[in-house]
């Protein structure tokens, strides 16, 4: 039934069963989560929990895009009118990374066993990364515009952005959130700001290659 449709009560059930699934997935591996323990977590049924989502593949999945979709929502809020644009990229830099790190532990833990599932995964995170760079597209414009970021590609450099993320938690280990933000903030706002007054900006790649 689509979601549009679906009668208030319907649509709560399915919220509370995706909320459940949320706290169950975040920080575990796929095979530890069971629809049973789903199932009790939201104050159903496991038929009724079936009926609403056939598969523990689609019920991870949706909760993968819930995530995103929040995430989105929140980059794309209204802006603060008085923070500042590397303010504005740090908290975005920040949220990705929280979300990420949250949804992307599940993948990094899962197995052969589930190729597929991981192929999925990562065509939903590609296909919601679009939205995301726009976000990042346009803080990064606001700050060039004011001075506070040197003239990147701001085409480019949101997508760089998101591999980081995505390649820092799955590559990182177990190193903690907070050293994984540090790095990759450290990184992103050194790469980005703008030249002292008494010093000549770097050029941007784009304006390298048209004067070669």
């Amino acid at each position: 039934m689509p979601l549009d449709t679906m009668p208030d009560w319907r649509a709560k059930r399915r919220e509370a069963i995706l909320a459940a699934a949320d706290a169950l997935f975040a920080g575990r591996s796929y095979a530890e989560v069971q629809m049973d323990e789903v199932a009790r977590a939201a104050g159903v049924g496991k038929a009724t929990l079936y009926r609403y989502f056939p598969s523990k593949e689609d019920l991870y999945l949706e909760t993968l895009e819930r995530a995103l979709s929040r995430l989105e929502d929140r980059l794309h809020g209204p802006a603060d009118p008085g923070a500042a644009p590397t303010d504005r990229l740090t908290a975005m830099i920040s949220a990705l990374i929280d979300t990420l790190n949250e949804q992307l532990t599940t993948l990094k833990l899962l197995g052969g066993d589930h190729s597929d599932l991981a192929d999925r995964t990562r065509r939903i995170l590609r296909r919601r990364s679009a939205r995301i760079a726009e976000a990042l597209r346009a803080v990064l414009e606001d700050g060039i515009a004011a001075g506070q970021f040197r003239q990147v590609d701001t085409a480019m450099t949101p997508l760089l952005v998101i591999g980081m993320v995505r390649g820092g938690i799955m590559m990182g280990g177990s190193q903690p959130r907070d050293v994984l933000e540090r790095a990759i903030l450290d990184l992103v706002l050194a790469a980005t700001a703008a030249a002292p007054p008494d010093k000549p900006a770097l050029p941007s790649h784009s304006s390298a290659i048209a004067n070669a």
